[in-house]
């Protein structure tokens, strides 16, 4: 079941990615940091990152997606599966 989140900006956000196309893993949330903008979201630790700003995930690599997250200064756009 996929659901969208929208953290309103700056970073930062609170939570840790993990796999990416270059470590042959979805890319998920590895962890959520207490009290961050992250937790007071429905985000998971272990929610699938479906998709960065309306871009599809399928094909990026870790540091993609990281640089993708960095470069949301107003407003993170998450697409996120449980």
């Amino acid at each position: 079941m996929a659901y969208s989140v929208t953290l309103n900006g700056p970073g930062p956000w609170g939570f840790r990615l993990q796999g990416g196309k270059d470590f042959n893993m979805p890319l998920t949330i590895s962890r959520i940091t207490p009290g961050s903008k992250a937790a007071q979201s429905q985000m998971n630790q272990g929610d699938l990152v479906v998709a960065i700003d309306g871009v599809n995930t399928d094909s990026m690599t870790h540091l993609e997606a990281q640089n993708k997250i960095k470069s949301a200064s107003y407003n993170l756009s998450l697409t996120l599966q449980k």
